[in-house]
């Protein structure tokens, strides 16, 4: 159900945004509340409910102001609370405004994960404000965002054509040397995958495009990260998250794209055993 009202917002959003003009020679940053494209976002997504737009103490969007190249922007979304039982962050939106596809990913989370993080690398077609939404378990809504000067990444040639072999491959590298349990502990997922955008310019007419749609994360069957996302994320995605395991297990990543292709990579976490990229 989630998938299909995700399709079904970002094909309203394209017949939109194609009656509207392009904006990416604004020099200054405009104004967050006076944008022409968020307003009918913000209806599509999440209808009339309030949106603080002071989420400072909820999280934050870390960005570049200026991209040196627009098809491949690191982003990251830090929540600023931790995950309890009692109060978590259960949902982080990343929007950006102007492209095509606006929902870049819908990021779903647990107390489990520990912090709710989102980490990875987006397209810009245009000039546009990267908005990310944290919906908390108890339904509320916060907003944060940032000003991106970076356009053509949606549009630009998506370059060479990865292999059958390596398609799917997944690395996972992780920040401490060996895992500890009862506390947050810090992933980057690789993902070989050409995420290819149907605006670019070398994609052929009646190709059907080729990207990552969902990507799922469990520890011993219980959900880390779930995340809906599309081509508004760079070729090979890269996802950084936490995970907080009690006792050793299982953690499995579960990757799905367009063409109902799946994907699944498995390691085995102890504590106190060494880990591959620490």
């Amino acid at each position: 159900m989630k998938k299909a009202w995700l399709r079904l917002a970002f094909a309203g959003f394209l017949a939109w945004t194609a009656l509207l003009p392009a904006h990416a020679n604004e020099k200054a940053e405009p104004d967050p509340a006076l944008s022409q494209y968020w307003d009918p976002i913000k209806q599509i997504m999440f209808g009339d409910r309030v949106i603080n737009p002071d989420a400072r103490d909820i999280l934050r969007v870390y960005l570049n102001v200026r991209a040196d190249d627009a098809s491949t922007v690191p982003v990251v979304v830090k929540a600023q609370i931790d995950q309890t039982e009692k109060e978590y962050i259960k949902t982080i939106y990343v929007i950006v405004e102007r492209n095509p596809s606006p929902a870049a990913g819908v990021f779903h989370f647990t107390p489990e994960s520990g912090r709710a993080q989102v980490e990875t690398r987006l397209r810009f077609e245009d000039f546009s404000f990267v908005r990310a939404v944290a919906e908390m378990n108890d339904g509320r809504l916060y907003m944060a965002q940032r000003w991106v000067k970076a356009a053509g990444g949606c549009s630009a040639p998506n370059g060479k054509k990865l292999s059958e072999s390596l398609l799917g491959k997944m690395k996972l590298r992780f920040d401490d040397e060996m895992i500890s349990y009862h506390k947050p502990n810090l992933v980057q997922l690789l993902i070989r995958h050409p995420n290819e955008s149907p605006l670019a310019a070398d994609f052929q007419e009646g190709q059907v495009a080729q990207f990552v749609r969902n990507v799922k994360v469990t520890y011993e069957g219980k959900t880390v990260m779930d995340a809906e996302v599309n081509f508004s994320l760079s070729d090979n995605p890269n996802f950084r998250f936490f995970f907080t395991p009690e006792e050793k297990g299982e953690l499995k990543i579960e990757v799905e794209d367009t063409h109902d292709r799946k994907f699944s990579h498995t390691i085995d976490i102890r504590e106190g055993v060494p880990l591959p990229g620490g």
